[in-house]
Order: structure tokens, then C-alpha cells, then sequence
């Protein structure tokens, strides 16, 4: 009965160890900073011939569903921009700071409607392919909430940040 424990447990611990090894590598095939001149030619073809007078502040690339991606960030003016792109040039999806007063009606509507005294400190336009969406970080009193609105203002998303809160935790609202 020991020797069927204790090759129980060296099997477990294994297992374990294997485990957090193949942890560690899918964390390593994530996202991986890059030199912008390590960009597929098609990449920066691609993102020069769309946005002529941005700068390019960093890249990076990753691989997901089996396939690599590179991510371009860029600023334009005082557009902050993140480009999605496949390795054939295709942009895959946009990402972009935009002035409050450049939101749709709708979106417009719904963000007075859900958060009356509410600022909003920061305002993306989220593309993907025909997919729009708004994602916003709003100051409503002593909270900030995350929220995505869909092109005609309902809300997709709306996470409440906590105060004590940094980067990654916090308390859900609504999904």
C-alpha cells in the first residue's frame, strides 16, 4: 500500500511540475515585444499606407488560435491608436482613442441615460472587422466603471473598478 502511495504522489507531482511547464510556455508564446523592423513587410506596408503620419511607439507579436498576429501601437495627433494585424497585412482590429463629442447619437444618449453625472476619462472606438463598439472608463462619483457600449448605445459591458483596485482586479457589475 506505501509503495502504491508514494508512486501515487511521484506521479502527482509530475504532473504537477509538467503542468506548470507547460504554463510557463503558453505565458512565453503570449505577447512578445518586438523591434517595429521585425514587422512582416506586409504589416508595415499595411499600417504606413493607412496611417501615413502616425508614429510607431511599440510592437509586439503573439500567437492565438494557432496563428501569429502583430500588434502595432501608434499616435497620431492625440490619437492613441493599437492595430491587430495578421502576417498577410490584413488589419484585424483597430483600437483608437476618440474625443467624447465624436461618439455616436446613440452612444451619446445611452451614456448620459446609464451615468447622468458621470466623466468620462477615457473613450476608445473598438473595430473588429464590421463590429463597432465604444469602451469607455467613466468617473461617476467615487467609482470608475469600464463599460462597451454597441454602435447604437446598449450596454455590452460594464465593470466597476474599485478604488483600491489596480490593473486587472476588479468588481463586476453588470456582464
Amino acid at each position: 500500500m506505501r509503495t502504491s502511495l508514494a508512486s501515487l504522489f511521484t506521479t502527482l507531482g509530475f504532473v504537477g511540475v509538467l503542468l506548470i511547464c507547460m504554463a510557463a510556455t503558453a505565458s512565453a508564446q503570449g505577447e512578445q515585444k518586438i523591434k517595429s523592423k521585425d514587422l512582416p513587410a506586409a504589416v508595415t506596408a499595411s499600417f504606413q499606407k493607412a496611417y501615413p503620419n502616425a508614429k510607431i511607439k511599440g510592437t509586439s507579436k503573439e500567437v492565438e488560435n494557432g496563428k501569429t498576429q502583430f500588434e502595432v501601437e501608434s499616435i497620431e495627433g492625440k490619437i492613441n491608436r493599437d492595430l491587430l494585424y495578421a502576417a498577410d497585412g490584413t488589419c484585424i482590429e483597430i483600437e483608437e482613442t476618440i474625443p467624447v463629442k465624436a461618439l455616436p447619437k446613440e452612444v451619446a444618449d445611452a451614456l448620459i441615460k446609464g451615468f447622468p453625472k458621470g466623466k468620462v476619462l477615457k473613450a476608445e472606438k473598438l473595430t473588429k472587422g464590421e463590429t463597432v463598439q465604444y469602451e469607455m472608463v467613466i468617473q461617476s462619483g467615487k467609482e470608475k466603471h469600464e463599460v462597451v457600449f454597441d454602435a447604437k448605445g446598449a450596454i455590452m459591458k460594464d465593470t466597476k473598478k474599485t478604488s483600491k483596485s489596480k490593473e486587472g482586479k476588479e468588481d463586476s457589475g453588470k456582464d
